[in-house]
Order: structure tokens, then sequence, then C-alpha cells
């Protein structure tokens, strides 16, 4: 690689990094000096300095000296930032869209993105909300969509997650119901065959939770025949999502799970190591517009759209 490649690669990349930099900087902070963002990104002052030039004479940035105090951001065109961040567009991660509720979420959330910045998002759908969290902690897929209860437990786990926006209560589902194969069970009981669902580790976790204290026996099942298997009695019992049955119209014997732990609310999750997508997710993703929305789709008002 000759000369003039090498230092064309370290300036575009250090532009990148100071990009992402002021993305996730507010204006009126103070700006690192020279030595410590030289420090910080690997490269000579030089390249530093080149590169802040560059960002200056596209007007992405506007920041002033005030002597002892140091250098100040006064203005930024997140715009701008965006593009010499070399962010082209989204990824997001969300459950399959088996409920209105669902549906709704994911279609507020497409309009939602649909901003003055015209990035384009794109959902990819995936059932286990750990996994989902996992390929977003793997650098796949810039944000992911979980209940509450999934996102606080990873961040019990230690895993390096934010969340950015919760959409408030039943904006994730309803509430589970267990789900009886016989018309006049109202609770687990012993000896019962209670059914799990593949790759669905917080469903899975509230059906283990109704079970505790009894003798069951606990059946593995792929997740879109678990329910026939129940409404055939090869299953006596499991946990489903109230919301998916109804917007079914199937008729089953139903009863709801109460527990404190119960997590209705979706939040909006990114990876703490990305601080540029928290800021931007925070200011472009608009709660109010998008729970709006959702209700438009679950009311049956508007078509879903993603």
């Amino acid at each position: 690689m000759s000369r003039e490649m090498v230092l064309f690669n370290k300036n575009t990349s250090t532009i990148i990094s100071l990009s992402k930099l002021f993305l996730r900087m507010s204006e009126g902070e103070r700006v690192p000096t020279f030595e410590e963002l030289s420090n910080e990104f690997g490269v000579a002052r030089g390249t530093i300095q080149n590169s802040m030039k560059t960002l200056q004479e596209n007007e992405a940035i506007v920041i002033i000296p005030r002597g002892r105090k140091g250098t100040y951001l006064v203005k930024k065109d997140i715009k701008k930032l965006i593009q010499m961040a070399d962010i082209r567009s989204f990824l997001g991660a969300m459950s399959l869209p088996y409920s209105k509720t669902y549906e709704g979420l994911a279609t507020g959330l497409i309009a939602s993105f649909n901003n003055k910045y015209h990035i384009p998002v794109n959902m990819s759908y995936m059932r286990d909300a750990a996994e989902r969290v996992d390929e977003m902690l793997k650098g796949r897929v810039d944000f992911v969509i979980v209940s509450r209860l999934s996102a606080e437990h990873a961040i019990k786990k230690g895993k390096p997650v934010e969340i950015v926006k919760d959409f408030g209560p039943k904006s994730y589902l309803s509430y589970h119901v267990l789900v009886f194969s016989n018309a006049s069970m109202t609770e687990i009981q012993d000896g019962m065959i209670v059914g799990l669902a593949k790759n669905a580790a917080t469903q899975n976790h509230w059906t283990k939770k109704a079970c505790e204290g009894k003798q069951v026996n606990y059946v593995e099942a792929d997740y879109d025949q678990l329910l026939s298997l129940v409404k055939k009695g090869e299953i006596h019992a499991t946990v489903w999502n109230r919301d998916e049955i109804n917007d079914a119209l199937m008729q089953m014997n139903m009863v709801p799970i109460y527990s404190e732990e119960e997590s209705t609310e979706a939040v909006l999750v990114v990876d703490k190591n990305r601080p540029e997508l928290v800021k931007l997710f925070e200011e472009l993703v608009d709660v109010k517009q998008v729970t709006k929305i959702q209700g438009q789709v679950i009311r049956k008002e508007i078509s879903p759209k993603y």
C-alpha cells in the first residue's frame, strides 16, 4: 500500500471517528484537546487537525476556542455529521409480528425513522429476545426492540446495553396467559404435559414460572405448532401472548398470569459502546408518534406497513 493511500485511509477513518464523537456531543460542550483525541484514536495530532478542519470546512461543526477554558462545540449539523460518519442506514430487530400490537409497533417505528435526515431503516425479525440482543452486540443490527424485562435481564447479566426509549405499558403485549387444552382447567396440576416453544426464552420463562412447585413434564415444540398441539390435547397447557390468540380469533381456555414481574412495555435498546447511536435514537424516535400509529394499526384504522 502506498504512503498516500495509508494517509488517505487514516484521514478518512479519523473523520468518521470525529463525526461520531460530535454526534454524541451536545452543543456547548467542551471539545477534547488534540492530544486527548490523538491518544483516543491512535493517530498523529496533525491527522486530528486536518480531519477537524475538514469537518469545519464542510460546515458539519462550528467550534470556538475560549483560551484556557478550552475549545467548545457551539453548533453541529446532524445531517452532515451523519453523512461524514458514513451512517447510511439503520437495521433493527424485533419479535416476529404475529399480533396487531407487534405489527403496529413495527409500523410506528418505520414511520418515526422516516425523518428529516432521510436515513433508511429496515427491520429483521427474531423470536428470542436474548438472541436479538446478542446480534446487536455482535454489530449485526443497530438496535433491538425487546420487553423491558428482557432488557433488564440483559443489563443484570452485565451486557453493555442501554434502554434508549420506553414505549409504555402494553406496547409490547397486553399480558401473558396460561392456555389449557381442557375448558375446565384453571391452573397447572401435577402430571401435566406442558409445552415449551423453541427459541422463545422469555415466553418459556413464564411457562416455567407458572409451573413452579408442580411436577410436570415439559415438551418442546416449534412455536408455530404449539397451540395446535394444545388444542388437540397432546399438550395440556402452555403460556402464550394473549394478543396473538385474540388476533387469530382462536377459541381457547385462557387464564391471565398475574405477576409483579410481568413486563408489557416495549423498549428500544442500543449497544452502549456505540454512544453516537444512543444519541441519534434519542433524537430520532418519537415515542408519541410510534404509539399513536401502533394504536391506529391495532384498531384497524390504518394498514400495517413494515
